[in-house]
């Protein structure tokens, strides 16, 4: 025997399986048996023996290799339990699991965290086993013993990596959840005031340049769309909704969007439905729009002669059921060397797409993930110079009561969208820029506006007065726009029946489905133009009139915010926006703008002094929220950050640091109004 060994071999006999595992006399007599010692007592790997016949079963065999393990000599090993290796930190499960083993007689392997003689710790895979004599008779427990504390150190790397990604997956999804808001309300005022500009009299010059300044605006919504879109998805943020719809609708509405594109090129557009697909199915309708719209808007984008086709078709039980869509093209092709690439993020067929057609190269990879998400796969085939089909099929099965859908689907013909009988609409707002270009736009469409600044107020106009619809804006202060909408559902009589159109900047799921929940009827994505709020005006009412349980009314989605920076990173006043406000109103507005944007600051500042003094937290948190959409508009870019900044401490509760950053703000504030009230401000 080795040095490590305690006394003379001791003989032991058959396994529970009842072949040999050690050595007979006959054996050891050939000399075979000190083969055996040597060899165990020579292996890389820990091997301890424990008399299982004498008072807590102690070690009685080491080898040299649990010793350099342990750090312990066999003399300090010998004669003692092998619990003497455990700590405070060791896994008491893993040591109940050994001693239910032993006293069952059974093998068992688990790992568990020892202490070697110098206090060090290392992870110990353990294997114990019973040997027993041919008569059956247990004689000993031989552990095994493996440091796999690399391997641990490696499986806890991996395992910290993975939470690390996945709460920076969160917390971005979370930021893009909340900038979006940021970013929609200003684009809002934007968008919605060349919109009205464009309706004014210009001169060909400045209707191009007012075309061109809108039409930049939407691409830019469109990427920042597509990110948060993608953002959102791998976030696992974007929820499917499953619920009954009119197949045909959604496949019109996705025409009518890209009808203007084809008829510019002369392109023919339509969708033919086979005659088995049924009318009303069970799904999301708002991503397969989106789906469609991506596929359909780049066929047109990519074709210049012949047309777009979207087919539908209903596939067999034997086959799955649910239903084949195609969207097919005779456009440019895409050759089969890049065509696998095209459904990676921000990948185009080649660099030159990008400026010849514009894009982010997104949108594929959105309608691969949603069709993913909707129990799908999108499929291409495609030859140059011949076109394109995109194929894909969603098990969405037919409504009950479904009957056909109808076989041939066109583009409405007719640009002008139908107006139901005009009548008095009430705006809750409390952006005073928001208000008035939404008040515009509804006036030049024939409505009779009021205009309030907070819920309580909407709740007490809605009350006395008989309106056509509510557009209420859901983050106000006092009274948000959710809580409003509650109150005014719980008026007797007609009056708390009136349809309510949700507008928000903040877009995702949960805010849509807070705001239906608080029985509002549509929802409205900042930043808003005339088209979008006049079809969802019409789409609201036309629901009220033929009410069906649909999900919230919405253009595709939508968001997007950026990182809260330090405000002395941020300019005082950035003269491209405040430039592009300037272009975007008539000259003479411009200074009653920014002196209606220094009054509605001035008293922002008012209430979050005695919103600090009081220690209304949620209070201050509010107004930050809505001055600093505000500030954003104007340019007052480093106020909109030290704002945002405080947004966060207070709805955090760090008085300390809320009390440090209001007074930054007020200073920022008296700064940027200054430097907005200087003469080449609003030259």
């Amino acid at each position: 025997m080795s040095r490590s060994t305690a006394s003379s071999p001791t003989t032991l006999d058959a396994s529970s399986s009842g072949a040999r595992s050690v050595a007979s006399p006959a054996f050891e007599t050939l000399g075979v048996a000190g083969l055996l010692e040597a060899a165990i007592a020579a292996v890389p790997t820990g091997v301890t023996i424990a008399d299982p016949s004498l008072p807590d079963c102690p070690i009685v065999y080491v080898n040299d290799a649990f010793s350099r393990m342990t750090g312990y000599r066999p003399q300090e090993v010998l004669g003692r339990n092998c619990r003497f290796l455990q700590g405070e930190r060791t896994d008491l499960a893993a040591v109940a699991r050994v001693r239910e083993a032993i006293a069952s007689r059974i093998p068992v392997t688990v790992e568990l965290l020892n202490y070697r003689k110098d206090g060090t710790r290392f992870w110990n895979e353990l294997h114990v086993a019973p040997v027993f004599d041919q008569a059956g008779a247990l004689r000993a427990f031989i552990g095994i013993q493996h440091d796999v504390t690399s391997r641990k150190r490696a499986e806890a790397g991996r395992e910290r990596a993975r939470r690390l990604a996945e709460r920076a997956n969160r917390t971005k999804s979370d930021f893009l959840a909340a900038m979006s808001h940021e970013i929609r309300t200003p684009m809002n005022g934007v968008m919605g005031t060349l919109a009205l500009l464009l309706e004014t009299e210009l001169n060909a010059e400045q209707r191009a340049y007012a075309e061109t300044a809108r039409q930049c605006g939407k691409d830019l919504l469109a990427i920042i769309n597509d990110i948060l879109d993608i953002s959102r998805i791998e976030a696992g943020k974007l929820a499917i909704e499953t619920v009954p719809f009119q197949l045909a609708e959604v496949v019109r509405a996705v025409l009518d969007l890209a009808a203007a594109s084809a008829a510019e090129k002369g392109l023919a557009l339509e969708a033919r439905m086979a005659p088995d697909v049924p009318d009303t199915v069970i799904g999301d309708p708002l991503r397969l729009k989106q789906v469609l719209t991506n596929l359909v808007d780049n066929a047109v984008k990519f074709t210049a002669v012949g047309g777009v086709t979207v087919t539908i078709d209903r596939l067999p039980p034997a086959e799955g059921g649910g239903l084949a869509f195609a969207v097919s093209d005779t456009g440019i092709g895409i050759p089969p060397s890049v065509q696998k690439r095209l459904f990676s993020r921000f990948a185009q067929a080649d660099p030159s797409i990008t400026r010849r057609f514009g894009g982010s190269g997104l949108g594929l990879t959105i309608c691969r993930r949603l069709v993913s998400l909707m129990g799908g796969e999108i499929t291409l085939s495609s030859t140059p110079g011949r076109g394109s089909t995109f194929r894909f099929v969603l098990p969405l099965g037919a409504a009950e009561g479904a009957g056909a859908a109808p076989e041939r689907v066109l583009p409405d013909p007719s640009p002008s969208r139908p107006r139901a009988a005009r009548g008095r609409v009430l705006i809750a707002e409390d952006s005073r820029t928001n208000q008035l270009v939404a008040a515009a736009m509804l006036r030049r469409a024939g409505w009779t506006v009021d205009v309030v600044s907070d819920g309580r107020e909407a709740v007490r106009r809605a009350a006395e007065t008989d309106y056509a619809l509510v557009v209420m804006d859901v983050q106000m202060p006092d009274l948000d726009g959710n809580a409003a909408a509650r109150c005014i559902r719980a008026l007797p009589g007609p009056r708390g029946a009136v349809p309510i159109l949700a507008v928000s900047g903040a877009t995702s799921e949960a805010d849509r489905r807070a705001c239906a929940e608080a029985g509002m009827d549509g929802f409205l994505p900042k930043p808003i133009d005339r088209a979008a709020l006049l079809d969802a005006v019409e789409a609201v009412l036309a629901t009220r009139r033929q009410p069906q349980p649909e999900p919230l009314l919405s253009p595709p989605e939508p968001h997007a915010r950026q990182p809260a920076q330090a405000a002395r990173e941020a300019p005082l006043i950035d003269r491209g926006v405040l430039d592009e406000l300037r272009q975007s109103v008539e000259p003479s507005r411009l200074p009653d703008l920014l002196a209606l944007f220094a009054e509605e600051t001035e008293a922002r500042l008012a209430r979050m002094a005695e919103a600090l003094a009081a220690g209304d937290q949620a209070e201050l948190a509010r107004i930050a929220h809505t001055l600093k959409s505000t500030a954003g508009a104007f340019g007052a870019t480093a106020l909109a950050r030290a704002v945002s900044a405080l947004e966060e401490e207070a709805r955090a509760g760090r008085a300390e640091a809320v009390a440090r950053r209001a007074a930054e703000v007020a200073s920022l504030a008296r700064a940027s109004l200054d430097a907005l009230r200087a003469p080449d401000a609003v030259a």
